[in-house]
């Protein structure tokens, strides 16, 4: 198994980031670390100008081996099963990767707009196999950045991304609804950050692979213990991990 350089954008340091460290830290080449809460003295401070997109650019920019690479999001300890996020990403990292694309956690949905492709990679965890794809995915990552304004997208689409904010049920749409402005401002432009990165990803020629494309089982099982998990913290619930 290569060694891979990873890199966190976290809001405050996660209760299990010292477990997660122990367990994967024979198989890392360095960790990287941008931390956007404002004080906090866990890693390096980031400017969260976007949110986790400003801070994976700037991780992008610190990453200094010819990868592989992971960019993930503190996400990783609150609203997914780590465990077996765990147990995914060792059997996949063991596998001959030997492909020029982008891999994560991918999402396939009915709804397709020319801003949201489908199939499209969930903006929390990403892996990168070599230095070449670094770099275009940094690229695509500032244009993806550039286009956050809401002119730029059709009315079509921005209602969609509406009415996932605020959905009519509570098995659809954002886990977190909320009365609050500044929150689902946040969320909205995360959201159509996320898709022009992978729309951007896309135009670049790069494919959108699942990470777990030779472990359908496995990866099943944790999409649906993952929407689960999100369900439950949503409620008030303890998560599982």
């Amino acid at each position: 198994m290569e060694k891979v350089e990873w890199g966190w954008v976290v809001m405050g340091k996660p209760k299990q980031f010292d477990r997660w460290q122990k367990e994967w830290q024979a198989g890392c080449a360095d960790v990287h670390i941008v931390n956007n809460k404002s004080g906090d003295g866990f890693g390096t401070p980031g400017s969260n100008a976007n949110y986790e997109f400003s801070g994976y650019l700037e991780l992008v920019k610190s990453m200094y081996t010819e990868g592989p690479y992971i960019i993930a999001n503190d996400t990783w300890f609150k609203t997914h099963h780590s465990v077996l996020w765990g147990r995914l990403l060792r059997n996949f990292l063991n596998a001959d990767v030997g492909k020029d694309c982008v891999f994560g956690d991918i999402r396939t949905e009915l709804s397709e707009f020319v801003e949201k492709p489908s199939p499209y990679l969930s903006s929390w965890i990403f892996y990168i196999p070599n230095k070449a794809v670094l770099m275009q995915f940094q690229a695509c990552l500032e244009r993806a950045i550039d286009t956050d304004r809401e002119a730029n997208f059709s009315r079509q689409y921005l209602d969609y991304v509406a009415g996932w904010l605020q959905p009519k049920n509570r098995l659809y749409g954002w886990h977190i609804p909320s009365a609050d402005t500044s929150v689902l401002e946040r969320k909205r432009h995360s959201i159509y950050i996320e898709h022009q990165l992978n729309a951007e990803l896309l135009k670049a020629g790069l494919d959108l692979v699942s990470l777990g494309h030779h472990q359908k089982g496995l990866y099943g099982l944790l999409r649906l213990v993952d929407r689960l998990q999100t369900r439950l913290n949503a409620w008030g619930l303890f998560p599982f991990t």
